[in-house]
């Protein structure tokens, strides 16, 4: 840029006042990014898997309440009905409480029919079917602990009367899912005495189209029985868990408007008080034959130079900093895979363009427009 010397020059007139002002902008921006990263992560939970034609049948009195075997058969029995597997979360860790991680009790000869989207190798799958204390595990997860096919590991128990041991038998690869442990629904039912009770059945659906109704047609088959049912879509059913820590997503999208509120209140302050300083300077600059455009594009690019700069640092010092950091230990596995993507940064850059152009703005607009006797005039 022809006049890129100048802007930079004027943006660091007042060097410490410049520094501090893209520290607090990055400071918020990294919080604004790590909000948004949490969202995103979120969204990321709740359309986990293909789960277009997965339906999830739980409880309808809660979730903690147990099903009988015997709604299995049913199910399987209506029309559209491709498959079910039993699913149990165990809600156990390993080690110590920190290193916490989901991992659930499957049907293990349902797993590749019901749940397709997670990737096992036959030789990982037949290993895997054929111990009775086999365990399936995430490759994120495999990573995290260091473990290797074959490894031995113990989890302590949380809710069930029972320390599961297990030997890992083999990886699945999954876009989301990818630090769980499945382990055979037959060693939980021996381990517990259970009576032939689970937590849920998945049920896989041929035609996506039909799942509205046969939600309904589940549900009504049980309405009366002694153990009701409620029928979810997955989608809506990781939705529903998430919900159980109330509106977050209402509740980041709060906090991150006012942070960027903060923040253009903020830029404002700044950039009126280094307009307000240069009104002679501008005044100058408009008597050597400088433009009013050319002084406003100036004075603009430069305010949007501040807040780009201090947006960058924050929201890509938020994305490094995940790459760098295992979140899930952090949150004690509640979350996974959390960083600050490209759609992320992208919107805190653009963001950070208009608070520039907003905080900007007026500042500049009217120091473009002041007469070079008015500014002369004047002694700052």
């Amino acid at each position: 840029m022809k006049f890129a010397k100048l802007i930079r020059r004027n943006l660091f007139r007042n060097k410490l006042r410049t520094i501090l002002t893209m520290m607090l902008l990055a400071v918020i921006f990294f919080f604004v990014a790590t909000l948004l990263a949490i969202l995103d992560n979120f969204e990321n939970f709740s359309n986990a898997g293909e789960g277009a034609n997965r339906l999830v049948v739980q409880s309808a009195i809660s979730l903690a309440n147990l099903l009988p075997y015997a709604h299995e058969q049913k199910i399987r029995a209506i029309p559209g009905v491709v498959d079910t597997a039993k699913l149990q979360w165990i809600g156990a860790y390993y080690k110590e409480k920190s290193n916490f991680f989901a991992n659930f009790a499957v049907d293990v000869d349902k797993f590749p029919t019901v749940f397709d989207d997670y990737k096992v190798s036959p030789q990982d799958l037949a290993a895997f079917q054929a111990d009775r204390r086999g365990a399936l595990v995430g490759v994120d997860l495999m990573k995290r602990f260091n473990w290797k096919v074959g490894d031995r590991i113990t989890l302590k128990r949380q809710i069930f009367p029972f320390d599961p041991e297990l030997t890992i038998r083999g990886t699945y690869v999954h876009p989301v899912q990818t630090t769980s442990v499945f382990f055979p629904m037959e060693y939980f039912q021996q381990s517990i005495g259970n009576q032939g009770q689970v937590g849920t059945f998945w049920v896989k659906v041929a035609d996506p189209k039909q799942m509205a109704a046969i939600s309904q047609q589940i549900d009504a088959m049980f309405k009366n029985s002694d153990f009701p049912t409620e029928t979810f879509t997955e989608k809506e059913f990781q939705q529903n868990f998430m919900s159980m820590m109330g509106n977050v997503k209402l509740l980041f999208t709060a906090v991150s408007t006012c942070a960027i509120f903060m923040v253009v209140l903020l830029a404002a302050i700044t950039m009126s008080m280094s307009a307000r300083e240069r009104v002679t300077e501008i005044a100058v600059l408009k008597a050597i034959g400088f433009e009013q455009r050319l002084v406003l594009a100036i004075m603009l690019s430069e305010f949007v130079l501040l807040t780009v700069i201090g947006g960058a640092i924050g929201s890509y010092g938020a994305h490094f900093l995940f790459i760098a950091v295992d979140a899930g230990k952090m949150t004690q596995g509640f979350l996974q895979n959390l960083g600050v993507h490209a759609k992320t940064l992208t919107i805190c850059m653009a963001t950070a363009v208009g608070i520039g152009l907003v905080a900007g703005g007026f500042p500049a607009v009217r120091a473009s427009n002041l007469r070079v006797v008015d500014g002369l005039r004047r002694v700052v």
